[in-house]
């Protein structure tokens, strides 16, 4: 009796730790990107405080991106060479200073360093994050984790535009930076006390050639993506020189990594057909994830002029959808195949875009509140089974490489997919708007009928500039949908994937290279 009280009491105590070691990862992960987003809630007041024009202002997002992209890869070799728990304490601590400063910045160029700093900083802490979540929880239960942590890493880009305006309001812009102080300490202090330290290997040399040129290529890439649609995409020579120094870049850099003996990137972990599977359905699921973040928030903003707090309130259903969805998975993912949680995740996804494609101006709270439980629902799922699938045949040496890679890749295709949104939105509604305004003719007998207030006359400066203000609103809803219908679409040629995996527990597996020429 006493050895089994003995027993019941030790596993308590390892699943409160391991709770403790989850709630600390979670805060961790969640800063970075609340970071990434909060900027778009607070960009104009840093515009009017600084005095500073359209074109300088976008660098505060730009450096952001960018840095956050070419400190991501270098996650894995980070965590090998000098620990795992080191480099996320120094991460956090780098990141709250960065902000700390960031909140009494005096000009736009000390604005952009310190963005730039919280990029570099908060990069490698999500790819740090995940490979502790693996070697801290069971195999059986890493699923649950994995579910709870994205979960909290998903609520902080959803939270951080209303937060930030809240707290613009409230004071001003330096408020929604300098509220990630104490949360920066707080968090720093739960990862000292909660994470144990990981192996390190001290022999492990950087491969600079490789570092470089990769950091080359997706600076060029991120700064291509972010300003693309700014200026007319390669209709502006800084696109073109972007994409040609970017294409070059990483053509040396698979070069370099398939023929030296340390490379910084060992691209071996994609013969792995299990992992390079669920990369590809992960960097899916970050467009399908993150695009509808940036998409109805404008849509119900500019086209439907609601405030920012009902926006917020509007948001909340997918992440109770979420909540549901990994509360559902958790349960299921011992007794059912996780490549059915995976294509139930995706299928669940595609009639919510349909759904949304069929949104007219005047949708309202219920359509919004539907589509988003279920987006949450799928995603719960996709999550869920995609990283657990992923790192079940990789070596425990290869999870900081493979996390590394994960987060990198589904962070940057979610720039890529948004960067091809918003050009197909923008471009719609040019398109559309000039056929609408086609019909507007002195011959329209239907122009006629709505006219009888005599508000929208065409003979009259006012009533021409009401019936394009129309007209742009129509036009612009109807690349709202046509965004809508490359999401569903996109959801749905992504099922297909899921029959290229195999079951975790037959999937062959890859040897694990030695530390030497692992990096």
């Amino acid at each position: 009796m006493t050895r089994v009280i003995e027993e019941t009491d030790t596993t308590t105590e390892s699943r409160v730790r391991r709770t403790f070691v989850l709630l600390s990862l979670t805060f961790a992960a969640a800063l970075p990107t609340l970071n990434v987003t909060i900027a778009n809630a607070v960009l104009p007041q840093i515009r009017g405080d600084l005095s500073a024009g359209i074109e300088e202002i976008s660098w505060v997002i730009t450096a952001t991106l960018v840095s956050t992209a070419i400190a991501m890869p270098t996650a894995g070799w980070l965590g090998m060479r000098f620990g795992q728990r080191r480099v996320l304490i120094g991460a956090v601590v780098g990141f709250t200073i960065a902000s700390t400063m960031l909140g009494f910045a005096g000009s736009l160029e000390e604005v952009v360093f310190w963005r730039t700093a919280q990029g570099l900083f908060g990069g490698p802490v999500p790819p740090i994050c995940m490979p502790i979540i693996l070697r801290s929880f069971p195999e059986a239960e890493r699923g649950w984790a994995l579910a709870v942590w994205s979960g909290g890493v998903m609520l902080a880009p959803i939270l951080a535009p209303p937060l930030g305006g809240w707290l613009t309001e409230l004071y001003n812009w330096r408020l929604a930076f300098l509220f990630m102080v104490p949360v920066g300490v707080a968090t720093h202090f739960l990862v000292v006390a909660a994470i144990t330290e990981s192996r390190r290997h001290s022999e492990l040399r950087l491969d600079w050639f490789g570092f470089l040129a990769l950091a080359v290529s997706v600076a060029a890439a991120q700064f291509l993506l972010d300003r693309g649609n700014r200026v007319d995409w390669f209709e502006a020579p800084e696109i073109v020189l972007s994409a040609i120094v970017s294409g070059i870049a990483f053509y040396v850099f698979l070069v370099h990594c398939l023929t030296v003996r340390q490379p910084f990137v060992d691209l071996r972990i994609f013969l792995n057909r299990n992992y390079s599977v669920a990369f590809s359905c992960w960097c899916v699921s970050g467009i399908l994830t993150f695009a509808p973040l940036m998409l109805i928030p404008t849509l119900l903003g500019r086209l439907r002029d609601v405030p920012v707090d009902t926006i917020a309130i509007m948001l909340t259903p997918r992440g109770v959808g979420f909540v549901i969805g990994a509360v559902i998975v958790a349960r299921l993912v011992r007794v059912t195949d996780l490549r059915v949680l995976l294509a139930f995740g995706l299928a669940s996804q595609a009639p919510a875009f349909w759904y949304m494609s069929t949104f007219d101006l005047g949708v309202g709270l219920f359509e919004i509140f539907v589509a988003g439980s279920v987006l949450g629902l799928g995603e719960a799922f996709t999550w869920t089974a995609v990283a657990t699938i992923a790192f079940s045949t990789l070596p425990p040496g290869l999870h900081g490489y493979g996390a590394a890679l994960f987060q990198f890749g589904r962070f940057f295709l979610s720039s890529v997919g948004i960067s091809v949104l918003v050009t197909v939105l923008a471009r719609s509604t040019q398109v559309n708007h000039a056929t609408l305004g086609e019909n507007i003719t002195p011959f329209n007998e239907t122009l006629r009928l709505i006219n009888r207030s005599g508000l929208l006359d065409i003979g009259v400066g006012e009533g021409l500039a009401r019936i394009d203000g129309e007209l742009t609103r129509q036009a612009m809803m109807i690349g709202y949908l046509n965004d809508f219908w490359l999401l569903t679409l996109l959801a749905l040629a992504t099922i297909p994937l899921v029959l290229l995996l195999h079951r975790p527990g037959e999937a062959p597996g890859i040897r694990e290279p030695a530390t030497s020429s692992s990096a």
